[in-house]
């Protein structure tokens, strides 16, 4: 830490004392108060002081209980308050990040392209906001996308705990679904997280998801992450950040166990997208021939292995028959598109609009499952076109990692390849939901920052901040 570092943390840490006493006087004066609405906002009030101070004092716990509810639990709600968790660490994130000194300021391309977004799709929602419903969707969706910008301003150590946390939690929420999925077959498990707003089965009046084939109907895999394809967008993310980030037995029992949950969510656009992902890997990343025969030969071995599930099978060889529901309905929306656009061309249909958030009325509307046509349809051609241009960006970034050793250093860059071509080209979840636009931010953070299993490789000195020339004898000595 360097000197002017410490002096900026002295006088944020100097502040934490005036804030407790100020607590200790007002939250008791209101607890004795007979009107259960002071209670509550002395309740609230003694909270909002000790997140302050731990923003201050630890950040880093900010960080990594971000990452843990965003990977393992990211639909739960705050206990009392009713606010997605998710969205309230994302706030204490950017807390922690603007009164502590900012590690990274170089701005990346994808950086530019999502500012880009952001200030087109303001204009769009200026254009088009008919409601307080309007404002407030468009708010979740900012604060997931505005992850991107303040998870790059950490310090490389910080995102890296980000990242392992994250991968970790993942491998939690997966343990938990398959346990869901294998022993409880009433899907009850879910009621004992009610404490966390697990407890509502919503309109379908079950916890469990189905998919019918031959008159037969099939479980698929949902746990925490209550839908089948949004578990899979979870789990791909995590899979990615896994097979970067950890090493040894850890990566293999991580990324095994996550790889087992998303081939049983059934979610044919992430497991399309893995595919997809591993022969651009094999295609473009630097490596010895040995491994990749070996990452082939593993490949081969588990799509087999895969395939000999029947449940799998049928799932994966009739997505594109007449027979499947899920590909009419995408051919129908398909070619409806441009009539639904009609007089929406310019900013769309709104961030507030009822097919956005009316459980019944989206269920009711076919409208396109295809993530850069959905941005269209609700932003308008301009936001569509710098979401486009966000996923070119990104697109030009990991085929520069690929082109680097480790190996490690290409699996992220792959990975979003395959997610852009198929997962969002057949889904649309990251432009809906904001827990999943985060996850979708997380991955753009990782792509950027091109961190790896080995620490040495992107550890981050003061002198590193702040531009100083490097050290000889560092050099010198390989670090």
């Amino acid at each position: 830490m360097t000197v002017d570092d410490a002096r900026s943390r002295l006088k944020l840490v100097n502040v934490v004392p005036a804030l407790l006493m100020l607590g200790a006087v007002v939250v008791p004066l209101l607890a004795a108060s007979a009107d259960s609405k002071r209670q509550l906002a002395g309740l609230a009030l003694l909270v909002l002081i000790a997140g302050f101070a731990v923003v201050v004092l630890e950040p880093r716990w900010i960080y990594a209980s971000y990452a843990f509810v965003l990977g393992a639990i990211p639909f739960a709600l705050t206990p009392g308050a009713g606010q997605p968790a998710v969205l309230v660490l994302a706030v204490m994130v950017w807390g922690a990040v603007l009164t502590h000194p900012i590690a990274q300021t170089r701005t990346s391309r994808v950086e530019i392209a999502v500012g880009l977004l952001v200030v087109t799709s303001v204009a769009a929602m200026v254009m088009t906001a008919d409601g307080v419903a309007y404002y407030v969707e468009f708010a979740k969706w900012l604060l997931a996308t505005s992850v991107v910008f303040a998870l790059l301003r950490l310090d490389r150590r910080d995102l890296r705990l980000f990242g392992v946390v994250f991968s970790y939690a993942v491998g939690l929420g997966a343990t938990f679904a398959l346990g869901m999925f294998f022993l409880d077959k009433a899907g009850s498990s879910m009621n004992r997280l009610a404490f966390l707003g697990y407890g509502s089965t919503g309109t379908i009046g079950t916890h469990l998801r189905f998919y019918v084939v031959e008159n037969t109907t099939v479980v698929r895999l949902t746990g925490t992450y209550v839908d089948p394809n949004a578990a899979g967008i979870f789990l791909f993310v995590g899979l990615a950040l896994s097979l970067t980030l950890l090493a040894g037995w850890r990566r293999l029992l991580i990324g095994g166990v996550i790889a087992l949950a998303l081939l049983a969510t059934l979610s044919r656009s992430n497991i399309f997208s893995v595919v997809v992902a591993v022969v651009i890997f094999l295609l473009f990343q630097l490596m010895s021939t040995g491994k990749r025969l070996f990452i082939v030969l593993a490949s081969i071995i588990g799509a087999a292995g895969a395939l000999r599930v029947p449940t799998i099978y049928n799932r994966i060889f009739r997505s594109f028959s007449s027979s499947d529901k899920g590909s009419r309905d995408r051919a129908d929306a398909l070619a409806h598109f441009l009539d639904s656009m009609k007089g929406n061309w310019w900013f769309g249909r709104g961030w507030g609009a009822p097919e956005f958030t009316d459980e019944i009325v989206g269920y009711k509307t076919n409208y396109v499952a295809n993530s850069p046509l959905l941005t269209i349809y609700r932003g308008g051609i301009f936001v569509g076109l710098a979401f486009a241009l966000v996923l070119t960006a990104g697109a030009v970034v990991a085929h520069r990692n690929m082109r680097k050793q480790p190996w490690e250093s290409g699996v992220i860059g792959a990975a979003f390849i395959g997610f852009s071509l198929v997962a969002l080209q057949l889904d649309f979840p990251i432009v809906t939901h904001a827990p999943m636009t985060m996850v979708f931010s997380v991955l753009l953070v990782f792509l950027v920052v091109n961190l790896t299993n080995k620490p040495a490789e992107d550890s981050v000195t003061p002198a590193d901040v702040r531009g100083d020339p490097p050290d000889p004898r560092r050099m010198v000595a390989g670090v």
